[in-house]
């Protein structure tokens, strides 16, 4: 056995002999099968909205932050490239150079400038591209190609040129002869510049021209004369051959081909070497860049590194797991001691990066290791293995138990330890120091519960102890800390068990971090509450999985896999939370997080071992996160991209094709912080419908299947674990109606409707105006027959009024003739008389009888006055003329003249009476009727021949 773990011991040594011990920056390394491009890369720059461009040998590498994309320069390899205030991306490489552009589907295109020169043109290599005001300098081997206003021109140089630089607007080059400047088309030598020997990179600093030499190290020129600059890295740059270098403020980084690079702080004169026992994939650095949150890219002979120099955490081994996974740490007696998931291990404590430091393995202690309890002036260690007991070099295994995870101390008994175990020996055990010795008492009764959690009450016999299965407990043990007499589980509806939980001491409160959020014990209720005060000041009602608190009350916390800090201002007496200090998303152990503050540093266990969390904040500025909507596919048996953004990018909708009504959405955040969480809240928008934003995750792609037609909005926005401001973007698109939904359709159906319409209402009308013209028919026989029978009524109407007026003409002529008569027989009568008067007066003599004849003649004159003047006449006037239409009146009214003996005799002779009636009506002879007719003709102006009678018929009309 003892064999086996030295055995162990010796070969974990070899392990950590073999790899550089130290804590080392974050490097990102990106291999050629990550970028799928050439392995070399032989220019970096930094757009401004944060993606990243390469020239790599197979062309233009282009990084958003979350994926690659190359560009070749059409059988080209590239050496160099530039980002243009004009928005293009120049670039350069063997016999060919010009430029890309953005395209609408979010990619670049090439223009080849190098073809506009003459065909027999030497070009050579294009090492370098400089921006001179409005004109870009592509630098070859031996030649300057100026490319302005659409115009290439070329200058050629006497000699090889190995760089160039603009530097306060002087053009500097570096050449076989010296230290050049370029004034218009002439070049003057630098005098002195020949001792540079090969120049590698020209660079501003304090006013001067900063000059790295590939072996003779660093040299500055004022203007005046140039002078060796004296500092630490000079024999790093003697003995690795400098490439490349890139300043930033006062660190200068130094490329080079043998050993990666040197960081060279100018005013402290300090250097820090990173090569590949720091993490670079590779020794030879071909380029370089700073960002612009002050971090160092490295375009590498094979891949590119991303030196994360401003990060507050460094990495035991360079996040390597040569020691093991990182559960426990403790800084006791001036040594660091690791525990691990393959043993105990010690180290010195923290120093400065990427300096080599002695890991110790401890024998025996193979294994597990879970935590470190400080007591008794002795580090006490749990382990798969059991209790260690290390006592300064001394280090002692206690005999009698295994499967240790926790130790815990009480406060009124400094001779006894309560050990919480799992597995075989679960439950409590007891640890007593007897005679200097401490030793395993034995198994505390009634318990049998595993330990993922213990905690001790600062007075009495109460322990507290969490486990998966059996929840929160609290144990109240016998006055001699054998057995556990009381026991009380603190689970209910709202905080069930089935999570893991940890317990901490904050503010003197015992508090137990959950799943469910945290809790808090009250004494007065015996009871866990929710502490609302305390999540309040962290992260809300949320899930914690660890929660602890430092020397200076600072409060460190796990959510959502990421260690946080919230800071506590003993000035002020209060706690307040820093934005952007969370640290080790997705690298820290689950449910088994441990911190351990060592000076201004935390010592936090990770998957890959441990890493340093610096307490100092850094003070560079936060550069804003870019959100791009970055890719748009139509989605179907084959994806089609319709829509893409790069760095420039059109804003005007997207036309999608109704058939093509499915499409996936990819967007990104330009983080190049692999701990750094983004997540990711989107919504659609259609018209006056503004969607719902859909909770945050950390999915970057968003699939429509079925869009119905209309204008679209899709928005995303942005949430870091950083509290970075809110960042929203968008992209707008509409989806066509189908053909059989389109407006020409609509124009077709409109009309297609409107004829039917119109035939349906020409059927109609012309059923309505046949069914008019048969009723207009029926009503017109209708009309006829009724016209027919009317005419009829009428007629036999007409025939009873002709009838009834013959029969009224026929009573009046005969009540006109019994009237006639009448008066004919009074004046019969009265002329019997008037004889009969007459004879009586010629009888009676004259001389007797004077008076009485006088009164016979009165009396006759009487007679003879009634006879003429009789008031019947009125009344057959009267009668005649309502028999025969106004008679009289007609006659008055044309022949004014006539008598009323006229009158009678037309009236008479209208009754076509005969002369010998008329007569004795007229109380005449038969002659003085002739007589009175001829007269009557006369008046009447009646021609002879003409017949009275019917002359006198149209006045009885």
């Amino acid at each position: 056995m003892k064999l086996k773990t030295y055995a162990t011991f010796f070969f974990l040594l070899l392990l950590c002999s073999s790899l550089s011990a130290g804590w080392q920056r974050p490097i990102t390394n990106y291999t050629r099968h990550a970028y799928k491009a050439g392995n070399q890369n032989w220019g970096l720059h930094q757009h401004e909205n944060g993606w990243m461009y390469v020239a790599n040998t197979n062309g233009l590498l282009e990084f958003d932050g979350a994926g690659w994309n190359l560009y070749p320069m059409h059988n080209a390899k590239a050496r160099a490239m530039k980002i243009g205030n004009d928005g293009r991306i120049y670039i350069g490489g063997i016999g060919r150079f010009g430029y890309f552009t953005p395209n609408r589907l979010g990619g670049l295109d090439y223009t080849c400038l190098s073809d506009s020169l003459p065909p027999n043109s030497s070009i050579g290599v294009i090492w370098n591209i400089l921006q001179d005001k409005n004109r870009i300098c592509f630098q070859s081997d031996r030649s300057l190609f100026y490319w302005e206003n659409d115009h290439l021109e070329y200058l050629e140089c006497s000699g090889e040129i190995y760089t160039s630089s603009i530097v306060y607007n002087k053009f500097y080059i570096g050449a076989a002869e010296g230290l050049l400047i370029l004034d218009g088309k002439d070049f003057t030598v630098v005098p002195g510049s020949e001792i540079l020997g090969r120049i590698s990179s020209l660079l501003p600093y304090n006013g001067k021209v900063l000059i790295a030499t590939r072996y003779n190290g660093l040299f500055t020129y004022d203007g005046k004369k140039i002078e060796k600059y004296t500092c630490a890295a000079d024999e790093f740059m003697k003995k690795n051959r400098v490439f490349c270098a890139a300043l930033n403020h006062s660190l200068l980084a130094i490329g080079s081909v043998q050993d990666g690079v040197c960081l060279l702080n100018l005013e402290k004169n300090e250097i820090d070497v990173i090569s590949i026992s720091s993490g670079l994939q590779n020794k030879t650095v071909l380029s370089m860049a700073f960002d612009t949150q002050e971090n160092l890219w490295l375009g590498l002979d094979n891949g590119i590194d991303y030196i994360h120099l401003n990060s507050r955490i460094s990495s035991l081994y360079g996040n390597k797991p040569v020691i093991g996974s990182g559960y426990t740490s403790y800084l006791y007696r001036d040594k660091l001691y690791l525990g691990t998931n393959q043993g105990l291990y010690y180290t010195v404590p923290s120093v400065d990066l990427n300096q080599t430091i002695p890991m110790e393995f401890i024998p025996g202690t193979g294994g597990q290791v879970w935590s470190f309890l400080n007591h008794d002036d002795k580090l006490f260690c749990a382990s798969d293995n059991g209790i260690f007991v290390i006592d300064g070099a001394n280090v002692e295994h206690l005999d009698g138990l295994r499967g240790t995870r926790l130790l815990v101390s009480l406060s009124h008994r400094p001779d006894v330890l309560i050990v919480g175990t799992y597995g075989k020996y679960s439950g409590l055990h007891l640890l007593q120091k007897e005679s200097g010795k401490w030793k395993v008492a034995g198994r505390l009764r009634n318990f049998t519960y595993s330990a993922k959690s213990l905690l001790a009450e600062k007075t009495g016999n109460v322990l507290w102890i969490t486990n998966k299965d059996r929840g929160v407990c609290r144990l109240q043990l016998s006055d001699d800390l054998k057995e556990v007499i009381n026991l009380k589980n603190y689970n209910n509806h709202s905080f069930p068990t089935g999570y893991d939980a940890c317990l901490a001491q904050i503010n003197n409160e015992t508090v137990v971090v959950s799943h469910y959020g945290l809790w808090r014990y009250n004494q007065v209720t015996d009871s866990l509450e929710e502490y609302s005060e305390l999540e309040s000041l962290l992260d809300g009602k949320t899930s914690y999985t660890y929660l602890t608190t430092d020397i200076s009350h600072n409060m460190w916390y796990v959510v959502g896999g990421a260690l946080k800090l919230l800071r506590y201002d003993a000035m002020k007496n209060t706690y307040y939370k820093n934005p952007h200090e969370s640290f080790l998303k997705g690298s820290l152990i689950e449910n088994n997080e441990s911190v351990n503050i060592c000076d201004d540093q935390a010592v936090v266990g990770t998957e890959e071992g441990f890493s340093l969390v610096s307490l100092s904040p850094v003070t560079t500025d936060v550069t804003p996160l870019s959100l791009q909507i970055r890719r748009v596919y139509l989605t179907g048996q084959r994806d089609s991209l319709i829509y893409g953004r790069s760095y420039r990018y059109d804003d005007s909708p997207v036309i999608i094709p109704y058939h093509h009504n499915s499409l996936r959405i990819q967007y990104n955040v330009n983080t190049y912080d692999p701990s750094q969480a983004s997540l990711y809240s989107f919504r659609l928008s259609n018209g006056s419908d503004k969607g719902q934003w859909s909770e945050y995750s950390e999915n970057s792609v968003k699939e429509f299947t079925g869009l119905h037609e209309g204008k679209y909005v899709f928005s995303v926005k942005l949430m870091t674990d950083k509290d970075q401001e809110l960042v929203i973007t968008s992209f707008a698109f509409e989806v066509l109606p189908p053909w059989y939904r389109a407006w020409w359709s609509y124009l077709i159906y409109a009309v297609m409707l409107s004829g039917l319409l119109y035939y349906i209402y020409y059927r109609i009308a012309d059923s309505r105006k046949r069914l008019l013209m048969q009723k207009e028919l029926e009503l017109y026989r209708q009309k006829q027959e009724f016209k027919k029978e009317s005419e009829l009524k009428d007629k036999k109407i007409d025939i009873l009024k002709e009838e009834n007026l013959q029969s009224e003409l026929r009573y009046k002529s005969e009540e006109l003739i019994r009237t006639n008569l009448n008066i004919v027989r009074k004046n019969e009568i009265l002329l019997d008389i008037k004889r009969e008067v007459l004879g009586i007066s010629h009888s009676i003599s004259e001389e007797n009888l004077v008076s009485l004849r006088r009164k016979t003649l009165r009396l006759l004159g009487q007679i003879d006055t009634n006879i003429e003047h009789d008031d019947d006449l009125q009344a057959f006037q009267s009668t005649f003329d309502s028999v025969h239409h106004d008679f009289f009146r007609k006659l008055e009214k044309a022949y004014p003249e006539l008598n009323n003996k006229d009158k009678l005799l037309c009236a008479y002779i209208q009754m076509n009476l005969l002369s010998k009636e008329i007569a004795p009506l007229l109380n005449i002879s038969l002659r003085g009727v002739e007589i009175s007719r001829y007269r009557l003709r006369k008046k009447l102006g009646v021609e002879e021949g003409e017949n009275l009678a019917e002359f006198l018929q149209k006045f009885s009309k």
